[in-house]
């Protein structure tokens, strides 16, 4: 009788322990994941201010020559773009009430912060297109008079 008891305080001790174990387990997924969202976030973050150093370049007029002739520059927005278009997406299906705080942190941090520098990058793109044809309709001009 001991020895029936003894086994099933053993048994639900065992099972207390790997339910703690899990949990343990479950919240460090969740902060491994939600410092790579940071990450991600960080790195969007630099995106955005090197969106807005160029920008503030063009408006100042420091480029007098077209800035994307090629149109790399403007393939590479497209691009990133694409990129948090996909994030975004990928945030929405993820997020939810079930997440814990610090993961929903998370998230919204890199929702805002994907927004803010989808916004810059479009901005950027109308720019370089107005600077480039502004450019191109300033060295026109200029052509003909060297040919006359």
């Amino acid at each position: 009788m001991l020895s029936a008891t003894l086994k099933l305080l053993l048994r639900e001790v065992s099972q207390i322990a790997r339910r703690g174990r899990n949990t343990l387990i479950s919240l460090s997924e969740e902060r491994r994941t939600a410092l790579r969202l940071d990450r991600l976030a960080d790195r969007l973050a630099g995106m955005g201010c090197k969106i807005d150093i160029l920008r503030k370049g063009m408006s100042d007029g420091r480029l007098d020559e077209p800035l994307d002739a090629d149109a790399s520059l403007r393939e590479a927005l497209r691009g990133l773009k694409e990129d948090i278009r996909t994030v975004r997406c990928q945030l929405s299906a993820l997020s939810g009430p079930r997440s814990s705080p610090r993961l929903q942190r998370a998230f919204a941090r890199l929702a805002a912060i994907a927004e803010k520098t989808y916004a810059a990058a479009d901005k950027l793109q109308w720019e370089i297109d107005a600077h480039d044809q502004m450019s191109g309709a300033q060295q026109a001009p200029s052509d003909a008079q060297l040919s006359a």
